[in-house]
């Protein structure tokens, strides 16, 4: 799948969101979103070449019944991006849904039973961002704390740097992390057991003082 920096160099284009809405709807020919964007066809070219060489949308002809033939465009790609930003947390996610996870097809007809099950399904996706929401909130409270505690205090700048990293990059080794900081891992591995043995000594103190 595509770099989340690339993508989001694209969707930043509010043209080219446009354009991405309306070929979601259905495809549409480079007239149609002209007019209907009201953009000129000559900047709707320019931005689908830029869609199309990204391989976020395809092009295809078609025949024409009155007239000669049009090229189709499409969307090709599935993704979604989320942004967070908080006070002491930075960070955006791409996620692309498995290829083999196709939406099932369905042909009832009875539109007012396909707006409630339609509701009912965004009411839960709401459900499931304030979850997110509040999970979120959660995490960032907690790195904050410990950024804010005395251990961090005592670190220099590369050293709030590695446990900042440590703190939100749980699941990632040392390894991961220099090459993330672009640095060598015998220094990164100096820098940890510091960390370590600053974070020892302020657990004993706390215990001491209780």
């Amino acid at each position: 799948m595509k770099d989340i920096d690339m993508i989001l160099s694209i969707v930043e284009n509010p043209t080219r969101r446009r354009i991405l809405a309306a070929l979601a709807r259905e495809p549409h020919y480079p007239l149609q979103l002209s007019k209907e964007l009201g953009v000129s066809q000559q900047a709707i070219m320019k931005n689908l070449d830029i869609l199309e060489k990204s391989r976020l949308v395809e092009s295809r002809r078609e025949n024409g019944n009155r007239g000669p033939d049009k090229i189709v465009y499409r969307p090709i790609s599935e993704f979604t991006i989320t942004v967070d930003m908080r006070s002491g947390m930075f960070r955006a996610t791409l996620l692309t849904p498995d290829e083999n996870d196709t939406a099932p097809e369905s042909s009832d007809t009875d539109l007012e039973g396909i707006r409630r099950n339609l509701s009912e399904i965004d009411r839960q996706i709401t459900e499931l961002e304030e979850l997110r929401s509040a999970m979120i909130r959660k995490r960032n409270g907690m790195i904050r704390s410990f950024m804010e505690s005395s251990v961090a205090e005592d670190l220099d700048y590369l050293g709030r740097s590695m446990l900042y990293a440590m703190l939100n990059s749980p699941d990632h080794d040392v390894k991961y992390m220099s090459r993330d900081m672009d640095l060598r891992e015998d220094r990164m591995n100096k820098i940890v057991k510091d960390i370590e043995f600053k974070c020892r000594n302020a657990k004993e103190r706390m215990s001491n003082e209780q």
